[in-house]
């Protein structure tokens, strides 16, 4: 059996239209249907996974924890690949496979993080976000307040530079990620089995789909483009339209990645893979865009400590679909809740590979068979715990129940730190590191919360104040898991003393 697996970063379940999820009105305040054709035609022959979530958040945690089927958020950082871990690729090269990533999401990549590790062939495609790609032209105007922006104007005129060269739709990354593994296909589809993955930054920011995508959604607006927003309480720094906007511009992007997805799968059909080739299409995490009030997936403002936020559903209930030859049917719902751990164990399962026993995960195969309800009895999506700090919120999901929690003020956990490892800005090739981040959690992150899942899907109404019981029972669900996968004490000791009134 072959294998596709595609990663699209920032993407939110509720904007792939297949889930028929979508509000009348979106928190941003926009009223528009988010239409994504393509993988809506990809589910009609695949299987759509209800229970898919975050596990290790946000990218660079999420990318180690599928490629190594282990549960980074309990021991790792935002940090490099290290060479002693496992790594799918490097179990499917060894068993035979031809293994190959295309990828334009640049943090994998730079500064030696060598997330290509383990694969046969890599093509890094280049110029995303703030990646130092071209020098030219010398000059490129920020068109937004520099307030607005959650980086500086050199990280934005980056991107401006790398943009600068289009000439046509297919010049933007998406585009062109899409296209090189399509190429590849076409060059080594016959050449053995294979596994690609295939990992686009769209529809993350800095948002610049072509304007006939963006004009879909916000027609009317003759404002500012605020395409790489501060992440923050969006009244502190933007006005509603300003808001709605945004969230335009993300819908956008949206729309540019369905479009080009389709290519790779016309690729699949017209090279007559799909009866033997497993095709995954995953999300890292979502976006908040005014729930809660904020814009972001965090409080991340230049020259302002971090500030982690609680894993919501806008950001830790994530779109899966996948076609599996002979296992799943066309139109088939899976129930069950799986995580990016699991997906190493499903594919070596598939493939006949060996278990090298290196991973936390458990392989999805049985929930798609229908020979297991579930196979675990919680989804915890969680930012890193490896911290000396208050906050670093942890939700725990259960078929009822969604305990938001993560470490409380002790000697431990103190209220802030003045650094952690993470970002981009981390340089793991010498000894010239920037400044290490200073991070404090804010209340809400720090004080712990519950939700039912089943009658408030989108956490409206906080009850934990009425079920202080059911919310020791999760948190019990937490410490086991975390004794499971054999976390260091001193990270489980300070979740142990959460007090729920």
């Amino acid at each position: 059996m072959n294998f596709i697996l595609v990663m699209s970063d920032s993407l939110r379940r509720d904007h792939v239209s297949a889930y028929r999820n979508q509000p009348e009105q979106w928190a941003s305040g926009g009223r528009w249907p988010v239409e994504t054709p393509n993988l809506d035609r990809f589910a009609d022959r695949a299987a759509l996974f209800q229970d898919f979530y975050v596990g290790s958040f946000p990218t660079v945690l999420n990318r180690r924890e599928l490629h190594t089927g282990r549960s980074v958020f309990t021991f790792g950082e935002w940090e490099a690949l290290p060479e002693h871990e496992t790594t799918m690729s490097q179990v499917l090269t060894a068993a035979g496979y031809n293994t190959m990533l295309v990828a334009d999401t640049p943090h994998i990549f730079r500064r030696g993080f060598n997330y290509e590790r383990g694969f046969a062939g890599f093509e890094w495609i280049r110029g995303q976000e703030n990646d130092g790609h071209f020098t030219d032209p010398p000059e490129v105007p920020v068109p937004f307040a520099l307030n607005k922006m959650r980086s500086n104007a050199a990280s934005f005129q980056t991107h401006g530079r790398n943009a600068a060269h289009r000439v046509q739709e297919a010049d933007h990354h998406c585009p062109r990620t899409f296209r090189a593994a399509s190429e590849w296909l076409e060059r080594n589809h016959d050449n053995g089995p294979f596994c690609l993955v295939v990992d686009t930054f769209d529809p993350h920011e800095p948002w610049d789909a072509p304007d006939w995508y963006t004009d879909k959604y916000d027609p009317d607006f003759d404002g500012e483009s605020i395409s790489f927003p501060k992440y923050d309480y969006w009244e502190n720094f933007l006005s509603p339209e300003e808001l709605r906007h945004c969230h335009a511009l993300y819908c956008g992007e949206v729309s540019l990645m369905d479009r080009w997805f389709g290519e790779i799968m016309a690729t699949v059909n017209s090279l007559n893979l799909w009866d033997d080739t497993a095709i995954v299409f995953m999300s890292d995490h979502g976006y908040y865009f005014g729930e809660y009030g904020l814009i972001g997936k965090a409080i991340m403002m230049e020259d302002v400590p971090a500030h982690p936020f609680p894993l919501h559903p806008a950001v830790n209930h994530l779109p899966l679909i996948a076609h599996i030859p002979g296992i799943t049917s066309a139109g088939q719902t899976v129930n069950g809740f799986v995580q990016p751990q699991d997906f190493m164990p499903a594919f070596l399962e598939l493939a006949g590979a060996p278990d090298l026993g290196t991973m936390h995960g458990k392989s999805f195969v049985p929930l798609v068979r229908g020979e297991a309800g579930q196979v675990r009895p919680a989804a915890i999506s969680s930012h890193s715990i490896v911290a000396p700090v208050a906050g670093r919120p942890s939700t725990i999901v259960t078929e009822e129940w969604a305990l938001i929690m993560g470490a409380p003020v002790t000697d431990a956990t103190p209220a802030r730190t003045e650094g952690m490892l993470g970002g981009t800005g981390v340089n793991v090739l010498g000894p010239q590191r920037p400044p290490l981040r200073p991070e404090e959690p804010g209340e809400y992150a720090i004080a712990p919360h519950l939700y039912r899942t089943v009658e408030d899907p989108h956490h409206a109404e906080d009850v934990i104040a009425d079920h202080p019981d059911v919310a020791r029972e999760l948190q019990a669900l937490l410490i086991e898991y975390l004794e499971s996968v054999d976390t260091d004490e001193k990270y489980i000791a300070p979740r142990r003393e959460m007090t729920f009134g």
